[in-house]
């Protein structure tokens, strides 16, 4: 059976990140509302999909580990299921909501 990947509605200061279609191949794709910067954007999708620097200790040079999203497949998980979804915070109110007098 063939899964069906549907773009799901996004809130304004919004991310979804889930399975999707990229010109007819399945990978994880990042959805967003309106006032949702490129560079949080791009932190969501880089934190999940970037191999992660760490020093080796012994050698003290750089060595890279999987990303999450490699990570969670090699470990036996269905990336088809993952859905991550965070909403950016009302701005407070100038002076908290009380007025000035």
């Amino acid at each position: 059976m063939k899964k069906i990947y549907r773009r799901p509605k996004v809130k304004e200061g919004q991310i979804i990140v889930q399975r999707g279609k990229i010109d007819g191949a399945v990978d994880i794709c990042i959805f967003y509302g309106d006032n949702v910067p490129r560079c949080d954007r791009a932190l969501v999708i880089n934190s999940l999909a970037s191999e992660r620097q760490r020093t080796n200790l012994s050698t003290l040079q750089p060595a890279f580990d999987p990303s999450l999203l490699d990570e969670l497949e090699a470990r036996g998980y269905d990336l088809d299921t993952l859905r991550f979804s965070i909403e950016r915070k009302a701005r407070p109110t100038h002076n908290g909501g009380e007025s000035d007098g």
